[in-house]
Order: structure tokens, then C-alpha cells, then sequence
């Protein structure tokens, strides 16, 4: 089954707790936590408690930035693939409604069950 992709991005470290909010802050509600966050060298995917941003940085500089908001109320379904001997990320996939696919490959050193365990607290 042919999946069609909306976006792509790949994370390799967890934020620290004070640097949640760098990238986002401008973007959130009144009252909206951030309550997890991912990054790459440039690109960044954050769990609020209303929602999934994920930001890509686009270009040479990376002075143009993309930023996607997914509300968990729009998310239908996901699966987890953690990572094998040979792959080193796990794959996560995110089937949001009337638009696509969101993928976020996970490095094996972050704890995909974790993130899957989260993700269903907030849709189910």
C-alpha cells in the first residue's frame, strides 16, 4: 500500500526543559504547554497538550521556516516501528484526517514506546 507523505522529518535528541519553548513560543495559544520536544540540527517537532507542530527549516541559511499544526482532535490513527539491528531510527507515522501522512523518524536512543504511549493518552 502506497503511503502519500505530507511531511518527513527526522529528530535525534530530546529538548531540554528550559529550551521547549525556543521556535515556538509565538506560535501557542493562551495556556498551551509545551510537553514534549524534538530536535535535529535544524528541524524540531513539539508535543503541546492541544497539538503536534513540527518546523522545518528550509534552504542554505535556514532562514525560511515551515511550520505544520496538527490538532490531536484530526489525528485518526498512527504506528510505531522501532528500530532494528541495521536501521538505527524508528519510524513513526501519524495518518492525520483530510490531509495525509506525517512522518517523524526517531533516532534508537529515544524512547519511541514512550512517545506512542503519550500520543495515544492524547487521541484516545
Amino acid at each position: 500500500m502506497k503511503i502519500d507523505l505530507l511531511v518527513k522529518v527526522s529528530v535525534i535528541n530530546e529538548i531540554d526543559e528550559k529550551d521547549k519553548l525556543i521556535g515556538v513560543s509565538n506560535l501557542l495559544v493562551d495556556d498551551e504547554l509545551v510537553e514534549l520536544a524534538f530536535k535535529h540540527t535544524r528541524d524540531k517537532v513539539w508535543f503541546t497538550d492541544k497539538r503536534l507542530i513540527a518546523m522545518d527549516v528550509q534552504g542554505f541559511t535556514g532562514s525560511k521556516k515551515e511550520f505544520r499544526s496538527f490538532p490531536y482532535s484530526k489525528i485518526s490513527s498512527f504506528s510505531v516501528e522501532t528500530a532494528g539491528t541495521f536501521d538505527g531510527d524508528s519510524d513513526f507515522k501519524i495518518w492525520i484526517s483530510g490531509i495525509g501522512v506525517f512522518e517523524i523518524k526517531f533516532h534508537r536512543r529515544l524512547d519511541i514506546k514512550k512517545i506512542g504511549k503519550y500520543l495515544s493518552n492524547k487521541i484516545l
